[in-house]
This record gives C-alpha cells, sequence and structure tokens, in this order.
C-alpha cells in the first residue's frame, strides 16, 4: 500500500524542469465607459509554447516559475461593425512568465494531482488590429503611441494539473487584472482559458 503520509509529504520531492504546450481560449471582458458595459468581442483562441521549473519547498508545496510565448486572435462582433466592413480581428504574440504557487497529492509514484494559484506577467510583442473590407484589408499597431491597447497585462491563474509518469496534463483559468485599454475612463480586461499538455525531466 502506498503510504498515506507519502501522498501529502512525499520524500522524495524534488526539482524537476518541463516543457508545456497548450491550446486556449481568450475570453474578452465587457468593455464599459462610466456606468455602460458592452459584450463588443466575440471567444478567442491561441497557443502557447515554453517551459517551467518546480521547486519543493515544504511537504507537498511547491512553487513553479516559468516563461512561454504565446500567440492569440479574437474579435470585434459584426453588429458592432458598419456595414461596409466584413470583421475586426486582434492578433496578438508576445511571452508570459507565471509563477505558481501550488501542492500535489501523490496517490502512487506514477500518479499524482497538483492544485495551484499564483499571478501571471503578460508582456505583448506585438499586436494588430486588422480591419477587413470588400477586397482589401488595413492594419495598424495596437501597442504604438497611436494604438488603443497596453503591452503589459498582469493575470491571476488557478488551475489543476495530471501528471502520469512524465507526462502531465492541466487546465488553467487567467483572470485580467490590469484595465488594457490606455484610456482610463473606457475598461476592458482580457481572461483566459489554456488546456496543455507537458513532459517533466
Amino acid at each position: 500500500m502506498y503510504g498515506q503520509n507519502r501522498v501529502f509529504d512525499n520524500p522524495d520531492n524534488k526539482t524537476y524542469y518541463g516543457l508545456r504546450l497548450g491550446g486556449e481560449l481568450v475570453v474578452p471582458g465587457s468593455v464599459s465607459s462610466g456606468s455602460v458595459a458592452v459584450d463588443m468581442f466575440n471567444v478567442g483562441g491561441g497557443v502557447e509554447f515554453g517551459f517551467i521549473c518546480n521547486f519543493p519547498v515544504v511537504a507537498n508545496f511547491t512553487i513553479e516559475p516559468g516563461l512561454k510565448f504565446y500567440y492569440n486572435t479574437y474579435s470585434v462582433k459584426n453588429e458592432w461593425l458598419e456595414s461596409e466592413f466584413d470583421g475586426l480581428s486582434i492578433n496578438k504574440f508576445g511571452l508570459r512568465v507565471p509563477v505558481m504557487a501550488g501542492y500535489h497529492f501523490d496517490f502512487t509514484d506514477d500518479l499524482k494531482l497538483a492544485v495551484f494559484s499564483g499571478p501571471e506577467l503578460e508582456v505583448g510583442i506585438t499586436a494588430e488590429e486588422s480591419l477587413r473590407y470588400d477586397g482589401g484589408k488595413e492594419s495598424q499597431s495596437l501597442y504604438e503611441d497611436s494604438g488603443d491597447m497596453r503591452r503589459v497585462n498582469v493575470l491571476w491563474g488557478l488551475g489543476a494539473g495530471l501528471h502520469y509518469k512524465r507526462m502531465y496534463f492541466e487546465i488553467k483559468e487567467n483572470i485580467g487584472m490590469i484595465n488594457m485599454f490606455k484610456d482610463s475612463y473606457t475598461k476592458f480586461h482580457e481572461n483566459r482559458v489554456t488546456f496543455s499538455i507537458g513532459y517533466n525531466f
């Protein structure tokens, strides 16, 4: 029988590294101005790829920083566009630095369940707004002086992961904590749900 004390305090805990590949749903929040809030954006999608380092602290409690690159996209709902336009999309590429505090339950040597929470810093490298119309497309950067969007975001993550031998499966929700519009009167937050697979070394 696997010792019950090892479920909560495994003496064989050690530092490990891992690769992560995830698909994400971008869930934009409502855009609010004063007391009025409107649901302007469609749910989008994206991918992220990177690595983590998991450090044991005490018992089965861990700290896990990481570095990931991402690309995602979402779009404005058609009812918010003028009739001559076919669509408006936002495409973003950048990096993320999550720092998760977690606890794992070691049911066997091969099977572990982890729960975790913590902040994630997101820094945009590029963000492009693309407006499509009959016969063409116009694009502009959202990060330049004339752009509307902030380059830096901070999100709070909460999730769970399943370890099976060296493989890893995870679901995580990230809630945006910073207004992404430079105009402080207009407020908008980006949120995500990410499904990841990984391999631990």
